[in-house]
């Protein structure tokens, strides 16, 4: 990696992270094992403190953004580079939940943040 790149993370971590992130239980699930009949063995879930900094809240029925349509009960938001996340994966907010929808790593050769799309639990 570049030196330019670490100064990147850096000064996300300085300048959006540490003022504007909110600590949330990040729930990582592990691929599912099926067995002959197809029925689920196995699932686990390991869940960490994170910081993420969400934006894009939808509260209305729905709005376009450049990450694509926001529809109500849906967020997006920025994650450190780090994280490993995964469509699927839990994000807990206080009491709410939010799944990954979607992911997108910047177009920079190195990836300096993670955008996400969260949608809120039914």
């Amino acid at each position: 990696m570049t030196e330019e790149y670490q100064q990147v993370r850096d000064d996300l971590d300085i300048d959006i992270f540490a003022p504007y992130g909110k600590s949330v239980t990040f729930i990582k699930k592990s691929h599912p094992t099926y067995n002959t009949r197809g029925e689920l063995e196995s699932e686990t879930e390991t869940s960490s403190t994170q910081i993420i900094v969400p934006y894009n809240i939808g509260f209305k029925v729905q709005s376009h953004q450049a990450f694509g349509n926001l529809n109500e009960g849906e967020m997006d938001a920025a994650c450190r580079y780090d994280l490993d996340v995964a469509i699927d994966d839990v994000f807990v907010l206080e009491t709410e939940r939010f799944k990954v929808k979607r992911i997108e790593r910047n177009y920079l050769p190195e990836n300096v943040v993670t955008i996400i799309r969260l949608t809120k639990e039914a």
